[in-house]
């Protein structure tokens, strides 16, 4: 597969999980205390995520980094990455302890929104990628 090819791909299943960690995330805002699936579910999900942004920004590099390369290109989309990454793995791991909605899960879900919110202004950045020809 060409490299142009696998990364339609990746993008474009990018786009579709950044409806479901939207989706998955204004639930779980909504109702913190929720079934475990939901929360299962999210975490699944975001996990499947990052593997993702870290499999495009290895098709965009020779090979993944979290260093910003084209210098202050995306410096707040990697920071919310960063952000929203330490602070999902610390939520889940105190989730996975505890089974109870914490403090540290609301900051995620704050992060996470933001990050959220500064992929969808990557991706209207970028728009003419995802048109079909």
């Amino acid at each position: 597969m060409k490299k142009k090819t696998k990364l339609k791909f990746c993008d474009w299943s990018l786009l579709f999980l950044t409806i479901v960690m939207l989706a998955s995330g204004v639930q779980l805002e909504i109702n913190p205390s929720g079934e475990r699936i939901w929360v299962w579910l999210h975490i699944a999900a975001g996990i499947i995520f990052m593997v993702d942004i870290f499999w495009h920004l290895g098709l965009h590099h020779n090979r993944p980094k979290i260093a910003n390369t084209h210098g202050k290109k995306h410096p707040w989309l990697g920071g919310f990455f960063i952000l929203t990454l330490v602070s999902g793995i610390i939520a889940a791991c105190h989730w996975y302890d505890t089974f109870v909605h914490s403090t540290i899960g609301g900051i995620h879900g704050k992060f996470g929104f933001l990050m959220i919110l500064a992929v969808i202004i990557h991706v209207c950045h970028h728009i003419k990628f995802y048109r079909l020809k």
